[in-house]
């Protein structure tokens, strides 16, 4: 391996923080891979799926929702160092819930499935820090069913603006395509709801911009 590509693994979450020793140690078990995509091409697909951990070298990938017969829509962005394959690896699931494809010329680091189990099963420290980035997948998804399990679209609305404002700041730059996909509900209602927030002076839209002028205005909503 490359300086550059083992300085890079010793930042990624199964690797952070594990003695050079140790590091030697696995990687000396471990082979990785490493391939390039071109923008727009797919890294992972229901069509193409392996079970394997990628790791965002350089470039930008998203994580999108296929819908038969539509365009696909963008769930998530992966930045450098982000990560994507690692529930896979610990299911019996035959197919990939979600078109992972690169936006930018993009280098990807894999580490297969058998790899990842068998170092995750040997050394505590690798087991440690893959509980700890699941626990943390959990909190997530905990937060988005919180988003979803409002009881209207006002309160489906806030509960996303209120989990951005305390992740991002007041300033939110997302599309409403996007902001509709997550929290379930129509463009409609979503517009309707917007519309009403900033009239309340709770927001303000620009564009693709959100900014949260009022968030205590979003906590009202949700009590």
């Amino acid at each position: 391996m490359t300086e550059e590509i083992t300085e890079f693994i010793t930042k990624i979450f199964p690797f952070k923080d594990i003695e050079e020793n140790l590091l030697n140690s696995i990687f000396s078990e471990i082979d990785f891979s490493v391939c390039t995509f071109q923008k727009g091409e797919a890294v992972f697909s229901k069509e193409y799926y392996r079970k394997t951990v990628g790791f965002v070298i350089s470039g930008e990938c998203t994580v999108e929702r296929e819908r038969s017969g539509c365009e696909a829509i963008p769930l998530n962005s992966l930045p450098m160092y982000a990560s994507f394959g690692i529930l896979s690896v610990f299911s019996p699931e035959s197919e990939y819930p979600t078109l992972i494809r690169a936006v930018k010329p993009s280098k990807i680091l894999f580490l297969s499935g058998e790899d990842m189990l068998r170092v995750t099963k040997k050394y505590p420290a690798v087991s440690m820090n893959v509980i700890n980035f699941l626990v943390g997948r959990i909190s997530f998804l905990n937060k988005k069913i919180e988003t979803f399990s409002g009881k209207s679209t006002s309160e489906k609305l806030a509960s996303y603006l209120m989990e951005k404002f305390k992740n991002s700041g007041s300033e939110i730059t997302v599309s409403r395509t996007k902001i509709s996909a997550e929290i379930g509900v129509g463009r409609a209602s979503l517009y309707r709801d917007l519309d009403c927030l900033e009239k309340r002076g709770i927001i303000k839209t620009d564009q693709k911009k959100i900014i949260i002028n009022c968030p205590e205005g979003l906590e009202r909503i949700l009590k």
